[in-house]
């Protein structure tokens, strides 16, 4: 499968339509719409499952490097009697803490839409926006660029 940012360049080079080149044939009239339905279908259950995927990785990531910083700073309070080490295995967690948590919030942006409760508009809002939002889990209080109602937004996986 093509990636989709090149999908309608190559069917310009290769001279057919999307459909023809998601179905790997040529298509004729009396069935183009049946296949076309099934394209896009199949186009919607893969932007799905990528998405599930990147929210998955963001779990894993956002976990690990929570345990990784408390690990880190149990051991630099209790473990460890060197001032230097204590203070370098603080810096350490918080660093790990700091870039996990950035990459995960990138992941969590990237993936899927967000949802407005009000008006039921699914949207990509900007990165400034998701990391400057209060939070409870995947859903942020945002304004929605339709209808203009802050409200908590939730995660949704495709529009």
């Amino acid at each position: 499968m093509p990636d989709t940012s090149i999908m309608l360049e190559l069917c310009t080079i290769l001279k057919i339509n999307v459909n023809e080149l998601l179905s790997g044939e040529r298509l004729n009239m009396e069935n183009y719409k049946e296949i076309a339905e099934k394209n896009l279908l199949q186009l919607q259950e893969q932007e799905e499952l990528n998405n599930k995927m990147l929210l998955s990785l963001e779990t894993i990531i956002g976990f690990s490097c929570s345990i990784s910083f408390m690990v880190l700073v149990f051991a630099a309070c209790f473990a460890v009697e060197n001032v230097f080490w204590k203070i370098f295995m603080l810096i350490a967690g918080a660093a790990i803490f700091m870039v996990g948590i950035c990459y995960a919030v990138k992941l969590e942006h990237d993936a899927g839409y967000y949802e407005c409760p009000n008006c039921h508009t699914r949207y990509v809002p900007s990165m400034k926006t998701v990391v400057f939002a209060p939070h409870i889990w995947r859903s942020r209080k945002m304004r929605c660029p339709h209808c203009g109602r802050k409200s908590y937004h939730k995660k949704v996986l495709t529009k």
